[in-house]
């Protein structure tokens, strides 16, 4: 048994009951159950054993899900590939694992010297004509999936979770799901995203029913599919929050229906979380994780009036520490280096991240404070601490004045080298309506003491972000600034 054998369970328990909702195809946990057999029996014809590494490099729909739970039935090692990467993101991973064999779309092959399948009409004809093996992998203990970080602080770095590794995360959940299972689920986020990946196959290990949104995600479009789904659960990073926020302009709850609506991959400003209970859903929930533990903090509805400048409290299986440059606890409200452990860490791949643990502790490069409560409160990234004049600056706090100001949507700060190596703040904003640069720097210097005041805040149409949803800071200190700007 490993953590795919409860989800084909449901083929013999609940047959009839809808695993997945596809735009071109519906499919029952009898389907699914197998499909995912006869997938697990075409890939043993084509060579692929145990603790070999496969690489999925599909969109997100029903077939990348068969692939992701045969590959991982068999005991071998999933590595998701965003389909939308460029070349060169590909040959990295390509260079950094020995693959037996990547599937891919028609026409997207690796161009990696690897060896790919195409998930074709040929495919799926040799899949439904296969045999199911006669046996399966069974040990818990099998790696799994590869887990990849968002790159914020350079290249992807990766780990490894085995099965019952990836199960224990996969166990923090129901800490803040509804009681009433199973639930519908909308799945809007990227498969390859450790955040989509977990929750689809949590839901399918619990017999819920998946909904595939398809199409370019808005608000519009995620208020229509929830309605005519009648979604239960969704989840959704902070770009895809602030559109919605944008359209809950009533004073009737835009998401009613929702049991649960998840905000995930960076935190939401304190004000929009605060508006998020009061206009999307009273269901509204922000959690804090890292790609190599999985879930490490919740923030609860009811954590939100008192606690919404934090990602809230950690979850029963996450132990976390914010320690200083000697690996010592600092003093709670003391920042530091985050820490963090429990039994669901992976395992560094050899090359990749073994730098990020230390002495049975992950350091997954964010800085924090520990709150007399218990609440973790986000500094940024260490990579991303700013040093201006001998003082320690934190975007974060500068973010978040520039947030809280009535006409802007969005905004970044970071570091550019002036004169003399110093480094100097430079703010980016998103506006809603009309803004001069002028007022908001006037905004800052109401706001902040003058250390921490920008020297540049440049009015763009967008921020550029990873494939992960999350601001890229690199490629934005180093864009041209084509842009309305204003100089202290």
């Amino acid at each position: 048994m490993n953590v795919v054998d409860p989800i084909l369970r449901h083929g013999r328990l609940q047959p009839a009951t809808i695993a997945l909702v596809d735009e071109d195809r519906t499919i029952t946990y009898r389907e699914l159950a197998e499909l995912v057999q006869r997938t697990a029996g075409h890939l043993y014809a084509l060579g692929v054993r145990r603790g070999d590494y496969v690489g999925v490099c599909l969109k997100d729909n029903w077939q990348h899900v068969v692939a992701l739970l045969a590959i991982a039935r068999m005991g071998a090692t999933v590595v998701q590939i965003n389909p939308r990467a460029q070349p060169p993101e590909k040959a990295r991973i390509a260079a950094a694992f020995d693959f037996k064999l990547v599937l891919a779309l028609p026409g997207g092959e690796m161009n990696a010297n690897c060896p790919t399948a195409a998930l074709d009409s040929g495919w799926h004809r040799r899949v439904a004509q296969a045999d199911t093996p006669g046996s399966f992998a069974d040990d818990w203990h099998d790696a799994m999936v590869v887990q990849t970080t968002a790159g914020t602080t350079g290249l992807p770095k990766f780990t490894v979770a085995t099965h019952l590794q990836f199960y224990l995360r996969l166990a923090s959940y129901p800490e803040l799901m509804p009681a009433t299972w199973p639930h519908r689920y909308l799945a809007t986020l990227p498969l390859f995203f450790g955040y989509g990946r977990n929750l689809c196959l949590l839901h399918l290990l619990h017999g819920a029913t998946l909904f595939f949104y398809r199409g370019v995600l808005n608000a519009a479009g995620f208020v229509e599919a929830v309605t005519r789904h009648q979604v239960t659960i969704a989840a959704v990073v902070p770009s895809t929050m602030r559109q919605l926020l944008a359209a809950a302009e009533s004073d009737q709850v835009l998401l009613p229906g929702l049991e649960l609506l998840l905000s995930s991959g960076a935190p939401l400003f304190a004000d929009e979380k605060r508006k998020a209970v009061r206009k999307l859903t009273p269901n509204f929930h922000e959690f804090y994780a890292a790609s190599a533990l999985g879930p490490i903090s919740v923030l609860r509805p009811k954590d939100v009036p008192k606690w919404a400048d934090s990602v809230g409290r950690p979850f029963t299986l996450a132990d976390i520490e914010i320690v200083g440059d000697d690996d010592r606890p600092v003093a709670r409200g003391e920042p530091g280096r985050l820490r963090c452990r429990g039994p669901a860490l992976a395992s560094p791949v050899p090359g990749h991240s073994a730098d990020d643990f230390r002495n049975g502790w992950h350091y997954p490069g964010e800085l924090a404070a520990l709150d007399e409560c218990g609440y973790i409160h986000l500094h940024g990234r260490t990579s991303e601490v700013i040093f201006r004049g001998g003082a320690k600056i934190f975007a974060t706090e500068i973010e978040a004045v520039l947030q809280s100001h009535e006409r802007v949507a969005d905004a970044a700060v970071v570091a550019c080298v002036a004169s003399g190596n110093e480094q100097e703040l430079v703010a980016y904003v998103i506006a809603k309506g009309e803004v001069a640069p002028g007022q908001l720097l006037a905004h800052c210097r109401q706001n902040l003491t003058p250390y921490k005041v920008p020297r540049q805040i440049h009015i763009v149409s967008e921020l550029p972000r990873n494939s992960y949803g999350k601001v890229d800071k690199r490629a934005l200190a180093g864009q041209p600034a084509a842009s309305t700007r204003a100089d202290v």
